[in-house]
């Protein structure tokens, strides 16, 4: 199954009111090298509201751009999961995306996308999978964008889809048919669901700080913010304790942070469970990394190079 529409519908005509509320807002060009920059989009949903270009220390959530959109605040509250980027997304008339993947969008590694067609056309062609997409405004549909996809608009309207990426937990799974379901757990190591943190102190968070190498295989995940030439040169990893939370300094910056969600498990606050951080206190973690290529950087770039790897195991050594 490469796409399903989900038992959720909308009200065509209040999204297309919230998207002429949100018309004169900037549009900002997406990320890849798969088109020529007349993507764009609006953020409704962002690392720590969209503050600004911070490192991986906050959680993604609503923007300044989502208060003039009442309806797609209702419609996304509506969505019980944590949510990461929510974007309303514009191709103008003319325009295509090239043939990529989104490597990081599959249940294995914890989180899929979702889309709510606002405005769109018959001659505005989607391909998943080798398979043409046919949403009509209003209904909420996944499609498996971990798989090659590609969209051209040849018609004369611009279209605009709201998207929606979304951690694994049992709301989302319970929006999917049940043989899906059970599909995905067959898969590889199954799926990496969602775990909420648990309430810890930062004496409880001390033995598992530390100074560990971070491999340069792990930088495309960690190291947001830093050029080629830093992310194949790898980093230190300083671990120190907050009240409720680990934060991870790479080469002296602040990157990332952790938060405890088992014994002997954190996961990266705003990332999807697939990546985990396994330790024994008072030992050198091991980073994991469950449900997407061996080769990360061209993933970055929406090129997987050969197929999902189950799971990958990197142990630190101390700094």
């Amino acid at each position: 199954m490469i796409s399903a529409r989900l038992p959720r519908s909308y009200d065509p005509d209040r999204l297309a009111e919230d998207l002429e509320r949100l018309r004169a807002l900037p549009q900002a060009p997406q990320p890849g090298p798969y088109h020529d920059g007349e993507w764009t989009g609006v953020d409704l949903y962002a690392r720590g509201g969209g503050t600004g270009a911070a490192p991986q220390l906050e959680p993604f959530r609503p923007t300044a751009a989502l208060d003039h959109a009442p309806y797609l605040a209702e419609l996304l509250d509506g969505l019980e999961c944590p949510k990461l980027m929510v974007r309303l997304l514009t191709l103008p008339p003319g325009a295509d995306i090239g043939e990529h993947n989104d490597a990081g969008c599959n249940p294995q590694f914890g989180s899929v996308r979702l889309h709510v067609p606002i405005r769109t056309h018959p001659d505005v062609v989607m391909v998943v999978g080798g398979e043409r997409m046919r949403w009509q405004p209003g209904e909420l549909w996944w499609g498996d964008f971990a798989r090659r996809h590609w969209l051209r608009n040849d018609s004369e309207v611009t279209r605009v889809h709201l998207v929606i990426d979304v951690l694994v937990n049992d709301f989302v799974l319970g929006l999917f048919p049940e043989e899906l379901v059970e599909r995905w757990r067959g898969e590889g190591t199954g799926i990496s669901a969602h775990r909420p943190a648990l309430p810890v102190t930062e004496a409880e968070l001390a033995p598992f700080t530390g100074r560990f190498t971070l491999p340069n295989q792990l930088m495309p995940l960690f190291g947001l913010g830093k050029d080629l030439g830093e992310l194949v040169e790898g980093a230190v990893a300083e671990v120190a304790a907050e009240p409720d939370r680990l934060v991870v300094r790479l080469n002296g910056d602040p990157a990332f942070a952790l938060e405890r969600v088992a014994a002997d498990r954190f996961s990266v606050v705003g990332q999807p469970a697939g990546i985990s951080w396994e330790v024994d206190a008072g030992s050198a973690p091991t980073v994991v990394v469950r449900g997407v290529p061996e080769d990360l950087y061209a993933a970055q770039l929406g090129f997987q190079r050969g197929p999902i790897v189950p799971e990958q195991r990197f142990p630190l050594a101390a700094a």
